[in-house]
């Protein structure tokens, strides 16, 4: 599974954002799901409430199986009802791995797509430990491999981002 964390902290997503902008939060419902809850319907409704509480106009919350597969964002693009909505959007919020936030750069080029992922390498689910844990790190990352794997908290701390929800 993809271990992915956020580059940004809330507060510092709210200073890539303006008032009048109209938010579509995107997220998939696979890997990031399990990245600390960093996506999936619960993290999208959080992030959304937040938004709305700080005077943000979030238009949509889109939720997709897979954004790594290019097809599948590509028909939220040409199909109703989110053709509308997607028009409709100034800014797009992913909760996706870096493949999904590259896939909406591609398909929703006239988008502002805030860049929120940092897909640090691999990593399986532990029932011993019970949560996802990194244990193929990619090498630009500079952490070394664990058998047992490294809890995402600890990944993002070394790395200087954040895990989990915003």
């Amino acid at each position: 599974m993809i271990v992915t964390l956020r580059k940004l902290s809330y507060e510092d997503l709210k200073k890539k954002l303006k008032k009048e902008d109209k938010i579509v939060i995107w997220s998939c419902n696979n890997c990031v799901k399990f990245c600390n809850g960093l996506g999936g319907r619960e993290a999208m409704a959080r992030l959304k409430e937040k938004l709305e509480k700080d005077g943000f106009n979030v238009i949509h919350t889109e939720l997709i199986g897979l954004s790594c597969v290019l097809d599948l964002v590509h028909l939220r693009a040409l199909e109703e009802p989110t053709k509308t909505i997607f028009e409709e959007a100034t800014v797009i919020i992913p909760l996706a791995c870096e493949d999904g936030y590259e896939n909406l750069k591609h398909v929703f080029k006239d988008k502002r797509i805030i860049d929120v992922p940092l897909t640090v390498g691999l990593g399986v689910f532990s029932t011993e430990f019970g949560a996802l844990r990194l244990t193929v790190p990619f090498e630009d990352t500079g952490i070394e491999a664990k058998v047992e794997g490294i809890p995402l908290e600890e990944v993002a701390k070394k790395l200087g981002v954040y895990a989990g929800p915003f």
